[in-house]
């Protein structure tokens, strides 16, 4: 796409600490997942079906916005501290984390010793506690977790790459992308199921969540380069790229029948091409709806609601009953889980948070 109401510079986006329409994405991502778990009447339009694709998105925005920190590192200091960078993730993501497992183990020990969670709970509790969830099926309010752990085996790993193996980081993609999409396309089923016993549906590490992490990592590393960037501009530099790589992805979910194969390949090349076009410029077409507030806000805090969702409808349908409306269960679940979210936000989370300049590496976050 060609033409913009500003000229665009890798000296600008090489510049940029906060890209300002991330959160916004965020918060549609966040969206989407409370109402793929929320709404369980019928949906007879496939793209209601698919609100799963949020944890899609924030798998490409962890990837790019993790990689570009560790690249912009390696610039600045000429090298990457990872006992820097895993302190600020223990800071940001643990707090939260740990007090939930620890209320729940808390409540179904000592509160409720005969709720008929409280055995699965502590049975799957070791792979809660050391994020390896995905690799096992989670059958609690927890099930969330897999992705959680997938990004947690991501920010242990990719550092790693990206200090002490940077000139494989290339192979490294392409290969971890094609063995996903392998997985993706069915290829390597009976070889799955003959190793673990189980189908690849049951195992989440198995499903295609490696491939938008890798996109977003490979999208950091064109970006940083001033002829990747170059090349990216032209393709999406336009203020209307965003709101096309929008209405694409929203296509594409709205294609009658399951995602997987193609239209799952597709998707997240979609997905890739959104977040490229919304950090690439910062007056990008759907600027005004991503920096919005509100919308900003819920983005800001996507994680607590992202971790909190499911015990907030644990809770709705207690009182509302399972059978209420989408709308209904969507709103209420929405409500509720925003509201544990900033609480958790300004009581817990924040003051670990003032901890993490400490160990910044003065580059974009």
């Amino acid at each position: 796409m060609a033409g913009s109401s500003l000229p665009l510079s890798h000296a600008r986006f090489a510049s940029t600490r906060v890209f300002g329409s991330l959160d916004g994405l965020r918060c549609l991502s966040i969206l989407a997942v409370v109402w793929h778990h929320a709404a369980t009447g019928p949906r007879p339009l496939a793209l209601a079906r698919n609100g799963f694709i949020g944890v899609d998105l924030f798998f490409v925005i962890s990837g790019f916005l993790i990689t570009t920190l560790l690249l912009r590192e390696r610039t600045v200091r000429g090298t990457i501290s990872l006992r820097r960078f895993w302190i600020r993730r223990t800071l940001r993501i643990f707090p939260p984390y740990f007090a939930l497992l620890g209320a729940a183990a808390i409540a179904l020990g000592l509160v409720f010793p005969t709720a008929q969670m409280r055995a699965p709970f502590f049975a799957e509790l070791p792979f809660l506690a050391t994020y390896t969830s995905n690799w096992v099926e989670i059958t609690t309010l927890f099930g969330i977790t897999w992705s959680l752990a997938t990004e947690e085996q991501f920010y242990l790993l990719w550092p790693l790459v990206e200090r002490f193996l940077a000139r494989w980081v290339a192979p490294i993609l392409v290969v971890g992308v094609a063995l996903n999409q392998c997985l993706n396309f069915g290829l390597l089923d009976a070889q799955v199921e003959a190793v673990t016993g189980l189908h690849r549906s049951q195992l989440a590490v198995l499903q295609t969540t490696f491939t938008p992490i890798l996109f977003g990592a490979a999208l950091a590393h064109g970006l940083e380069h001033p002829a990747g960037f170059a090349r990216a501009a032209r393709l999406l530099g336009a203020r209307a790229a965003a709101p096309f790589a929008l209405a694409a992805v929203v296509a594409i979910a709205s294609v009658p029948g399951g995602l997987e194969g193609m239209p799952r390949l597709a998707l997240h090349i979609a997905l890739t091409a959104l977040v490229a076009a919304c950090v690439l410029r910062e007056d990008n077409g759907l600027r005004r709806l991503l920096a919005w507030r509100p919308v900003a806000r819920l983005g800001a805090v996507s994680y607590g609601i992202y971790l909190y969702h499911l015990v907030a409808l644990h809770g709705v349908h207690r009182l509302l009953g399972a059978a209420s409306s989408n709308a209904v269960l969507f709103v209420s679940c929405a409500a509720v889980s925003v509201v544990f979210a900033e609480i958790s936000y300004r009581v817990l989370e924040a003051p670990f948070l003032r901890l993490k300049p400490r160990f910044e590496a003065a580059v974009s976050r």
